[in-house]
């Protein structure tokens, strides 16, 4: 039996690691958002959206290269997630989506190019249908689209990753395991393809994040709503209303070794809208930002340049 150690509470300078970024905080619908950003002040605006159980250093990949591209990049803490404020309430989809139009305003600007990553992604799907206004395009990365939830049939994780999902949506259980960096470091490990790993840093790193008060409840509460859409008649509601094609362009990019989602599950065809891409990356799991951020964030930077949404 396994025996996880209970670690001690940290504030928030946790999630706030150092390097060519600077932390900001902004207000934004009545909370504080905590934001990296790098990147010259009159680039074009792209905010980076972490997925689950993870904070905005996930995205630190693409925080850095689409700067040094002369991007404005934001990596963002999702409301109750990292250095951002975990209020009691608000972990659904529509109010995340909301929460993003809103840092967005706060940043000074009208749009933005959303990427995102797992939770993230979904926040930039359901941007679709809640916040058109606030895009320029979309990158949902290793993400299952809200709408994608109907019909009720459909198989969209692996057994093993129902098994993980369905202990990690106990806040009880959260509270206990995700702050443990052996954890948390199995957990992302059996996250990413046969090729690839997770070293111990960068486990404790996300694991550090989750000693902050609350995190790992509040992680619990996202990753309730975000997998279980349609457990009730609201969930359900919104997961049909959520299927409206997109009117911005679309990159979608999948893993075909994704452990956790099945591709051919999460294709979004019908929904990706006239401007939609579906790239399949080769030998890449679940979190292609730590399995090969050069490539990715290549072919990101590759796409924005043929959308002519330059920097």
């Amino acid at each position: 039996m396994t025996i996880f150690k209970k670690r001690a509470a940290a504030d928030i300078t946790a999630a706030l690691a150092e390097g060519p970024w600077s932390h900001r905080f902004v207000a934004a619908r009545g909370l504080r958002f905590h934001a990296a950003i790098a990147g010259p002040e009159d680039g074009r605006l792209v905010v980076a959206l972490h997925g689950l159980p993870l904070h905005w250093w996930s995205m630190r990949h693409p925080l850095t290269a689409l700067a040094a591209e002369g991007y404005r990049v934001a990596a963002v803490d999702l409301r109750g997630c990292g250095a951002s404020d975990k209020p009691p309430e608000g972990y659904t989809l529509p109010m995340l989506a909301r929460d993003v139009a809103g840092i967005i305003t706060a940043l000074g600007r009208r749009s933005a190019v959303v990427v995102g990553q797992g939770i993230g992604g979904q926040v930039a799907w359901t941007m679709v249908s809640r916040a058109t206004a606030a895009l320029d395009a979309i990158v949902p990365v290793a993400s299952v689209h809200p709408g994608s939830f109907l019909p009720k049939r459909r198989v969209l994780v692996s057994p093993r990753s129902a098994g993980q999902i369905a202990t990690l949506r106990s806040p009880r259980l959260a509270r206990r395991l995700l702050p443990d960096p052996g954890f948390m470091s199995a957990l992302l490990s059996s996250w990413v393809s046969d090729s690839s790993q997770i070293d111990r840093a960068t486990a404790e790193r996300y694991a550090d994040a989750l000693r902050i008060p609350y995190a790992p409840e509040k992680a619990a509460q996202l990753m309730r709503w975000s997998t279980r859409p349609l457990m009730n008649a609201a969930h359900a509601r919104f997961a049909r209303s959520a299927r409206v094609p997109a009117q911005v362009p679309v990159l979608q990019l999948q893993g075909d070794s994704d452990p956790v989602l099945r591709w051919q599950s999460v294709k979004a065809r019908r929904l990706g809208g006239v401007n939609w891409r579906f790239e399949l990356l080769s030998g890449i799991g679940h979190l292609p930002f730590e399995e090969d951020p050069e490539f990715v964030c290549g072919l990101t930077l590759s796409w924005l340049s043929e959308q002519r949404l330059m920097p």
